[in-house]
């Protein structure tokens, strides 16, 4: 069984594609983001049925391939560019990140009009990826959504704490979300 298999859960395309365009605004040539946490996220794809892996650690690729915006071809960033990239970390098990993960990744890189989603190579990141067609695909978009800087723990303490049923902290405005306690995923 692939190491992605275990312990994951499932996140629909529809709900991405959904969070996508909730989460990401553009309005009078400004980009408006709602400043979604690894507790919103970890909401969103705990309630979906596709599979999903919550991983913790180094994400490696080659920084060229990613989307920039061009005034001469616009029309060129309005279909994701999916880049190879190899991680090295932990997944999210039963109880906390301890399953090792070493392989090949891929990167679904967005843009929503001149705005495209960026990482930074060689970096540690807490991140949210489904499972699609065998392989494990991981969101970048404009506005962060599914990726969170992992250098200071926080990301993964919070992560940790909606895993395990405790307050699940929101960095939505409160009259979109609020910390709400969430079920432990089992």
């Amino acid at each position: 069984m692939p190491v992605w298999s275990r312990n994951s859960k499932r996140i629909s395309k529809a709900l991405l594609s959904g969070a996508l365009a909730l989460f990401c605004a553009t309005q009078a040539q400004a980009l408006s983001c709602l400043p979604m946490g690894p507790g919103d996220v970890y909401r969103i794809v705990s309630k979906s049925e596709d599979p999903f892996v919550i991983i913790e650690g180094r994400v490696t690729f080659d920084e060229a391939l990613l989307p920039t915006y061009s005034e001469a071809a616009p029309q060129a960033t309005k279909e994701p560019v999916e880049i190879p990239a190899q991680v090295s970390g932990l997944m999210l098990g039963d109880r906390m990140f301890d399953q090792p993960v070493e392989g090949e990744i891929t990167l679904e890189a967005h843009c929503l009009g001149p705005w495209c989603g960026a990482l930074v190579s060689d970096a540690r990141y807490l991140f949210f990826a489904r499972q699609q067609e065998g392989r494990v695909v991981a969101v970048v978009e404009p506005c962060g959504g599914f990726f969170f800087d992992a250098e200071d723990g926080s990301a993964g303490d919070t992560v940790l704490q909606c895993h395990r049923g405790r307050a699940c902290p929101s960095k939505l405005p409160d009259t979109l979300e609020g910390a709400q306690q969430v079920p432990a995923l089992d």
